[in-house]
């Protein structure tokens, strides 16, 4: 957002600037407070921002040059895509619960730069905003999934104060808007491969599951809520995501349990079951298997490295 009140916003601050200069990050983790704090903005330029909330509701309504009007919410548990060029306009926080928030803003141009060198396909309302003259937009991306808000919690609740605060933010920068960039991938491939009821029925289904993957619904009562049987969800999971159901589920499992595991704050078999495995010797048998090592082996290697790092950076700075 433009031109905050510093001292509403004092515990907003922008993070990471090395590897990708022009993909800013930008977190917000303000206190609860009694009354709707509210503040204008401007702006002329104005980057596409991919906003992930944990937790509170922000509001924002805004009007352009020609007096099109804009309001978008987002609230916590859930992720929004905006852009404001030209625009005037209010940002709310609503009281009587702490703001907490992670925005990416990356300029459009730098965003055509990403899709054109990564071959990543642009969703076509960010499409729409990388070419030709940007137009006001906000596009809600649905609920968090578990893998995002994990690395979006990291994000917030890091309390690092030095030399390698940098490094780290930088590094969940980047994996956030990778898994983020990597979920809209998929919501083109469903744009294009469906027809349009389907990709509707295919869409909640996928919800439904990251919402629950560490307890799942049987598929036969999946393809029920959906109102198809489970031999038609299956074939139109393939058709859309190019996986079945429970590979899908699999897949965001193993990325969970990977990510727990860097984390460093949970046994292996904490993060089996928190991930939603039958057992720990289940559990390593996947993990293995997609990843090439064991769970234990994959911790204490990501910790040796990480405390490298900091050895290093510690003697540079002395």
């Amino acid at each position: 957002m433009q031109n905050w009140d510093p001292a509403l916003v004092s515990s907003s601050h922008m993070e990471g600037a090395s590897v990708l200069p022009y993909v800013r990050m930008v977190v917000h983790d303000l206190p609860a407070r009694n009354q709707e704090s509210s503040f204008v903005f401007h702006t002329e330029e104005a980057p596409v921002e991919f906003l992930f909330c944990l937790s509170g509701k922000v509001c924002i309504t805004a009007s352009d040059r020609s007096n099109r009007r804009l309001a978008a919410e987002i609230s916590g548990g859930n992720s929004g895509i905006l852009c404001m060029p030209r625009c005037r306009g209010n940002f709310l926080i609503a009281p009587h619960a702490p703001a907490q928030l992670v925005s990416l803003q990356i300029f459009p141009e730098d965003l055509n730069h990403i899709a054109e060198t990564t071959g990543c396909p642009l969703h076509p309302a960010l499409r729409k905003a990388v070419q030709g003259t940007p137009e006001p937009f906000f596009m809600e991306s649905g609920r968090l999934s578990l893998p995002i808000r994990i690395v979006a919690e990291h994000i917030v609740t890091n309390t690092t104060d030095n030399a390698m605060r940098t490094i780290f933010m930088e590094y969940k920068k980047i994996e956030l808007l990778y898994l983020h960039l990597n979920l809209l991938e998929t919501d083109v491939i469903r744009l294009h491969s469906a027809k349009p009821q389907n990709q509707r029925i295919a869409y909640a289904a996928r919800d439904i599951l990251m919402r629950s993957f560490d307890n799942p619904p049987a598929l036969d009562e999946l393809a029920r809520q959906v109102g198809l049987n489970r031999s038609q969800l299956n074939a139109l999971f393939r058709r859309v995501f190019g996986d079945t159901v429970f590979g899908m589920v699999r897949k965001a499992r193993l990325e969970c349990a990977r990510k727990m595991l860097e984390d460093g704050n949970r046994t292996v078999t904490e993060v089996a079951y928190e991930c939603g495995f039958s057992s720990p010797s289940h559990f390593t048998g996947s993990f293995s298997k997609h990843f090439g090592t064991t769970p234990k082996q994959y911790q204490s290697e990501f910790n040796v490295r990480r405390e490298a790092v900091e050895t290093a950076k510690l003697k540079e700075s002395a």
